[in-house]
């Protein structure tokens, strides 16, 4: 009788041969991931300053999607009754968000945007892998948190989020 592992690993070959989609495959093997985690701390990259993030949900799937959302800044104001354009940009500037897909191999995450705050970097999920907004992070998990790592030539350039999930006394 063949074992788990051996089902699996023969399923992977087969789907791989078959002309599948490795990278969703690969996201599947990384199950400790998926579900939805909360910003516990965040630190910059050597040399870097930034703000401290407020709050911040990440999710992945077993599917390969994800969503990214958090708010960067000191102190974010509410909008007043009858906002200025100035009270809009002020409220709305740290936030942050994104949705698409993405693949993991190894500990590289990389990740594209299908939409976002920011129409520039939204992509059309070509074929080809799409209009060339993919960006990367590392990532392990140590104690319960899901550590994620910027890639250097992304805006967040070498950022570190560490994630816990909700409810978890952070």
């Amino acid at each position: 009788m063949k074992t788990r592992a051996q089902l699996f690993l023969g399923a992977l070959l087969l789907s791989i041969a078959l002309g599948g989609r490795p990278g969703l495959v690969e996201a599947q093997a990384s199950p400790d991931m998926y579900g939805g985690w909360i910003v516990a701390e965040w630190e910059w990259a050597d040399g870097q300053d930034g703000p401290t993030p407020q709050r911040g949900l990440f999710l992945f799937t077993e599917s390969g999607h994800y969503s990214i959302m958090f708010v960067i800044g000191d102190a974010r104001e509410a909008l007043v009754e009858e906002p200025t354009d100035a009270d809009i940009a002020a409220a709305y500037n740290p936030f942050v968000a994104n949705s698409g897909r993405y693949t993991v191999s190894g500990s590289t995450i990389t990740y594209e945007a299908y939409v976002a705050k920011d129409p520039e970097y939204m992509s059309g999920f070509a074929p080809t892998g799409g209009d060339g907004n993919e960006q990367t992070m590392t990532f392990r998990m140590e104690d319960g948190a899901l550590i994620l790592t910027f890639g250097a030539g992304g805006p967040m350039g070498g950022a570190t989020a560490t994630l816990r999930r909700p409810g978890g006394g952070d």
